[in-house]
């Protein structure tokens, strides 16, 4: 009698057990039909078609119309076109140094690198490529499109954009350079003892590098530490991690991992003693362009009020993937897992793709998380600052300053005839004055709206007719109009352009190295966060939560 109350119990584990095995071969048989289906058709077609086919193309074809119903980061990648790789791993590639991704059926610009042909000629983040020479990007994979736009250094390639705010497509033509990955692409102390590290890549020696420079800033105290990782697409998780481990108090969490599988479901702790000490506040610059990795560091230091979050919000990508060789030539980059922070919060933005076969895979809990010091955060839509910070946003008149490079060239010309200048290079407003003038005599000032309608005039009038003349008249009175709306222009951006003058100046004495570190002195987000370290209590305000 006594053995009669387990019965039920076995029965239900039975009956469970006789269910599970049910749905483990219904999911089993499915699984078997639709290789069977694929394997079918794709040998009819071979067979059948009117016109031969190439195996291996076609193969191909089926995979990357496979990996499109998942997500924008899995992808089939040949290792002749594995461009992104290829950094990661040796650092450079020829191409023009575009950071891509993929919203729904655009292929976007996620940042341009800085000082690449891409970057000299005004490419910005969120910038859609809707073709690349004659290609059409709608239905193009991410490998494609990166094999496109990689090739031999000294080589062109051309693509039409679509940026928001902009009634046209523009067009670019870029000639391929030998593109160098740095991951701490400039480093400095600026103003207030304040340390400064850009971090541009996510690859497997950026703890290192960025582990280099702190110590190197930190050998004059510094009263506070800047990391930018503004337009950093991320890269390794693994480097994000070491980057991370260096500012958190060991044995922390640091990232866990969830996945269907057990592999994908890891815990991620800190392993090691700060780098710094806890009295030296750290504030990280995000943008749109600060994706993956960045966001991890982002907000891990954000989860442990061990950083203040300045900018804009970050891109919101929290997917993990992995690499799975699949042949002698090729491997499979497929999305295996979702990371969450230490808070427990999801970055991953919903909008990654139109048609996603797991639901699941966009799921974010609609509840808050809070870091040590209870500041309340929302899961999805990626990291967002703690002071949002504007940078300043470009005019249509900079924005084809950059695009033609005549920053560049101004810097060139005024170079080789003051050869004796040294950095820094610092001007007074007057400099732009004389940059209108170095335009205006060389006839590279950009247009306004006016000018279509000083080109058209001729072509509105055949020039026998009577009013021919009344026309010169008005065309001749537009081009005054013109030149004034220019001057207009000009002047309503003088600060930017100054800048802009000694950025390139600074480029052309220096390198890429004193580009960075010119730009930074009328960055209003840099300066922000100076300010801001600079004062005690107002860290202690920012991060104090729910106390505040």
């Amino acid at each position: 009698m006594k053995f009669r109350p387990i019965i039920p119990s076995i029965l239900g584990l039975l009956l469970f057990t006789g269910w599970a095995a049910t749905i483990y071969t219904q999911a089993n048989s499915e699984r078997v039909e639709g290789e069977a289906s694929i394997k079918k058709v794709f040998h009819t077609i071979l067979d059948r078609y009117v016109a031969e086919i190439d195996p291996e193309k076609l193969s191909g074809a089926a995979i990357e119309g496979m990996l499109r119903e998942l997500d924008p980061y899995s992808q089939h990648i040949d290792d002749n076109n594995s461009y992104r790789l290829d950094a990661i791993t040796t650092g450079e590639y020829g191409g023009v140094g575009i950071h891509l991704g993929r919203m729904n059926d655009t292929l976007i610009v996620i940042s341009p690198m800085d000082g690449t042909p891409a970057y000299m000629q005004g490419i910005l983040a969120g910038d859609r490529i809707v073709k690349i020479d004659s290609v059409w990007t709608k239905k193009l994979g991410m490998s494609e499109a990166a094999r496109l736009m990689r090739g031999e250094k000294g080589t062109l390639v051309k693509m039409l954009i679509k940026r928001e705010g902009e009634t046209g497509l523009l067009s670019f033509e870029f000639e391929r350079e030998l593109i160098k990955v740095p991951d701490v692409s400039y480093s400095g102390l600026l103003k207030n003892r304040t340390g400064y590290v850009k971090l541009s890549n996510f690859s497997k020696f950026s703890s290192e590098d960025l582990e280099k420079a702190v110590r190197k800033l930190n050998r004059v105290e510094l009263s506070g530490l800047i990391i930018d990782v503004r337009g950093n697409p991320g890269g390794l998780l693994s480097a994000a991690l070491r980057s991370a481990d260096l500012f958190i108090d060991e044995g922390g969490l640091l990232l866990e991992t969830r996945g269907r599988i057990k592999q994908s479901n890891k815990k991620y702790h800190a392993r090691r003693r700060p780098i710094i000490s806890r009295n030296i506040p750290i504030a990280i610059l995000v943008d749109g362009g600060s994706a993956s990795a960045s966001e991890i560091l982002s907000g891990i230091l954000q989860d442990y009020d061990r950083a203040i979050v300045l900018g804009k919000p970050t891109f919101g990508k929290g997917l993990v993937q992995t690499v799975s060789r699949l042949s002698p030539e090729t491997r499979l980059k497929l999305t295996t897992a979702k990371y969450y922070l230490p808070s427990g919060r999801l970055i991953q933005k919903r909008e990654i793709a139109k048609d996603v076969v797991y639901e699941d895979l966009l799921t974010i809990q609609e509840k808050p998380y809070f870091s040590d010091n209870q500041r309340e955060f929302e899961s999805g839509g990626g990291v967002t600052p703690d002071m949002e910070v504007d940078n300043f946003d470009l005019s249509n008149m900079e924005k084809m300053l950059w695009r033609k490079r005549l920053f560049f060239k101004y810097a060139l010309s005024y170079t080789e005839k003051h050869p004796g200048l040294t950095l820094p290079v610092e001007f007074n407003e007057s400099q732009v004055d004389s940059f209108y003038e170095w335009m205006s005599r060389n006839e590279l000032t950009p247009k306004t709206d006016l000018s279509h309608w000083i080109d058209d005039v001729e072509k509105i009038v055949d020039s026998t007719s009577t009013i021919y003349s009344d026309l010169q008249t008005i065309q001749v009175e537009l081009m005054t109009l013109e030149n004034l709306r220019q001057i207009e222009e000009i002047d309503k951006n003088r600060v930017q352009i100054l800048s802009g003058i000694e950025t390139e100046m600074a480029n052309v004495i220096g390198g890429n190295g004193a580009r960075v570190a010119a730009s930074l002195t009328h960055d209003p987000v840099v300066n922000k966060a100076i300010d801001v370290l600079a004062s005690t209590t107002r860290v202690q305000e920012i991060l104090a939560g729910s106390s505040d």
